[in-house]
């Protein structure tokens, strides 16, 4: 079977397992990504002989792409306007800034001054919803698109993450309809159904990770619920089989900080939750010192966002027992290690939540208000909440967090409460059943799909 993979290097690697299974069991796979992304192949892909990279263009006519990409961001700007998203003002504002900078030509956004529109009557959202949907409709795939497709003659095609603002990877799934090719999309992160945008034109078959994210594919993607189906998150696989590499005080000591003290890991989350953490972690390291407690002379390891090292760059603590990773990376030996060998984690809004109730390390966040509009003002972080059925425990206050943490380093963590949120969220199909082949047998499967 010759499988066509629209993504780009950055975006596989979270499904090098996927592919790598696909590979194993005799498929050919291209990866088709953009010819202005580029990139190569992973190390595990690079030699083997039944996956290639081949470049691509996304747009055969440049004025053609920046008015479908105006339809597409206006699009999900209306869909941010709907009921179902009346408690996501974050991502409402960010696709409204995406929208003005693309009418302006990228020179400036929205106003943060300008009030938010909700609410709108929802009448009215949705026959503007419906109206730019018929624009979609009538819009042919992009010609180069549909000529690199045509050429390549796939069984089926995947596409990854397709839901990003103004994507070009609508004209991907177009192509494939009007050749009457298979198509799916992998979704690729926790957020990217409620957080990102609009599935503008729906695949075949959308493959999540879990009961809630068929939900949002129905709901608020209008995607027949049949044709969402939960394999597991792919992207853990590998998380789940690591052990730890050192014992904790061999790890402690490599930090600077004292065996005989608990670890709290504070997880850094990204710029778009909370634009400058350093102000919220003094607060924070300010409240636990505070406490009467064990926090009190704790350790603290602190974890920035991968991608945020520019935020952090002029912040150091002023306290022995603080330490700061400063080259981390995501789901690696390090942070395994990290959660590992930590009595609690602590994080605004992050994926390295769900990688802490992985590893079994008890999770808690607080409310951090305005320094952190990208908390709570979206749809997926009360997924991740306890009284959601999540892992993290939440407090509203710096004070009632205090008090459950020390709870926790007392010894009055939920382990099954944390292993419960693991297998619904990321196995759903079993704790021990890695997702990777699931999701390789499914896509194999679409092979053979008759199409309506």
């Amino acid at each position: 079977m010759r499988i066509l993979f629209f993504t780009w290097p950055a975006r596989l690697q979270r499904f090098l397992d996927v592919v790598s299974t696909l590979a194993a069991r005799g498929n050919e796979i291209v990866i088709a990504a953009p010819r202005d992304r580029p990139g190569e192949l992973p190390p595990p892909l690079r030699d083997l002989p039944s996956v290639q990279l081949l470049p691509y263009d996304e747009v055969a006519d440049a004025e053609h792409g920046r008015r479908r990409a105006l339809l597409r961001l206006a699009r999900d700007y209306a869909w941010y306007l709907t009921p179902p998203h009346a408690e996501n003002p974050f991502n409402r504002r960010r696709a409204l800034d995406f929208l003005v900078r693309e009418v302006s030509g990228g020179k400036r956004g929205a106003d943060p001054k300008w009030p938010d529109p909700l609410p709108v009557a929802p009448a009215r959202a949705a026959a503007a919803a419906a109206a730019l949907a018929a624009l979609e409709e009538q819009l042919p795939p992009d010609s180069g698109v549909l000529e690199f497709m045509r050429e390549q003659r796939p069984d089926v095609v995947l596409v990854t993450p397709l839901v990003l603002a103004g994507s070009r990877q609508v004209d991907v799934v177009k192509a494939a309809r009007m050749l009457r090719v298979p198509s799916a999309l992998l979704v690729y992160s926790w957020d990217n159904l409620s957080n990102k945008g609009l599935i503008h034109v729906q695949p075949d078959r959308v493959y999540v990770w879990n009961e809630v994210q068929r939900r949002e594919a129905a709901e608020l993607h209008g995607v027949p619920y049949e044709r969402a189906i939960a394999t597991g998150a792919p992207r853990w696989d590998a998380f789940f089989a690591r052990t730890p590499s050192e014992s904790r005080e061999e790890f402690l000591r490599s930090h600077g900080l004292d065996p005989g003290e608990p670890l709290i890991l504070y997880l850094g989350s990204s710029s778009a939750v909370c634009p400058d953490e350093t102000l919220v972690i003094e607060r924070w390291l300010d409240a636990i010192r505070r406490s009467d407690g064990r926090l009190r002379t704790a350790n603290v390891l602190v974890r920035p966002h991968p991608r945020e090292a520019v935020m952090w760059s002029g912040w150091a603590p002023d306290d022995p027992r603080v330490a700061m990773i400063r080259q981390p990376r995501q789901a690696d030996q390090a942070l395994y290690d990290e959660l590992f060998h930590a009595n609690g984690a602590v994080g605004l809004n992050t994926s390295a939540q769900i990688e802490a109730g992985i590893v079994g390390t008890p999770i808690f966040t607080f409310a951090a208000g305005s320094l952190a509009p990208g908390q709570a003002g979206s749809l997926h972080f009360r997924y991740l909440l306890g009284d959601e059925g999540g892992s993290v425990t939440f407090a509203s206050t710096l004070e009632e967090h205090v008090e459950q943490l020390e709870r926790a380093l007392a010894g009055h963590a939920d382990a099954a409460a944390l292993r419960g949120f693991v297998e619904r969220f990321v196995r759903p199909r079993g704790l021990d059943l890695a997702a990777s082949p699931i999701l390789a047998d499914e896509i194999e499967a679409l092979a053979g799909v008759r199409l309506r």
